[in-house]
């Protein structure tokens, strides 16, 4: 799959969006007055949600119900699941984003073309360990069980975890970058053996781009620390 980047698209990362933090809110409010062509949600837009389960989805209908007003006001949007948002596909089960772009962490990276260059969009979770590697896969193997035992529990259960989940701190990462920056070109390139221009990624809240052998490596800012959005033409200059 490859898609072709707007110049007036928008991209918002790592919102974690919760009842502690509704800011999202009035920024996707805002966009209704001029909405772009396009937006990006680069994922963890919120701080929990799993599409399958009745609980989650009622815990962020404000932030989907807002989603699917831009949705009809003709934005195309593209939703890549992060480490806090899974089973996204399934919003379209309750007739919402119906016309929105889910990509699952499988087929992460997304290809996009941007004024004849080719990117690769993630949400960032990636190459990051065989451990971790080994969690998420386990975490999202198993959407019945976790549909299953929200239903048993009448969502005291879910709620239970929404609490700790939302208590959680949002770090913002202190990396050396130009180290942090090679290895994940390095690791970008040894994954997808096609040539590419350059990486656009979220997950690790740091907000810096660097271009490296003639490859740009972007990595976003939180939107949970800078409460707006990112516009393309920020960013590929």
């Amino acid at each position: 799959m490859c898609l072709k980047l707007n110049s007036d698209a928008i991209f918002i990362a790592d919102a974690h969006f919760s009842a502690q933090a509704k800011e999202l809110l009035s920024y996707l409010t805002s966009l209704l007055a001029s909405p772009p062509s396009q937006l990006f949600l680069m994922g963890d837009i919120a701080q929990v949600l799993l599409g399958n389960i009745k609980s989650s989805i009622k815990s962020n209908m404000e932030l989907l119900s807002l989603l699917d007003s831009l949705e009809a006001k003709g934005v195309q949007i593209i939703w890549l699941e992060g480490n806090h948002d899974f089973f996204l596909h399934k919003i379209k089960d309750i007739n919402l984003l119906q016309k929105t772009l889910f990509v699952p962490r499988k087929q992460q990276p997304l290809k996009i073309h941007y004024q004849r260059k080719t990117y690769l969009l993630a949400h960032g979770d990636l190459f990051v360990g065989k451990k971790y590697e080994f969690y998420i896969r386990l975490l999202t193997s198993i959407p019945n069980l976790l549909k299953c035992i929200d239903y048993l529990s009448a969502g005291e259960i879910y709620d239970e975890i929404e609490k700790k989940l939302e208590n959680k701190s949002i770090k913002q990462y202190p990396f050396h970058f130009f180290d942090f920056a090679s290895k994940r070109v390095e690791a970008y390139k040894q994954y997808i053996q096609t040539p590419f221009d350059g990486i656009i990624e979220g997950h690790f809240h740091i907000g810096k781009k660097l271009k490296i052998h003639s490859l740009n490596y972007i990595s976003l800012s939180s939107f949970y620390f800078t409460h707006r959005g990112i516009r393309i033409s920020t960013i590929l200059k």
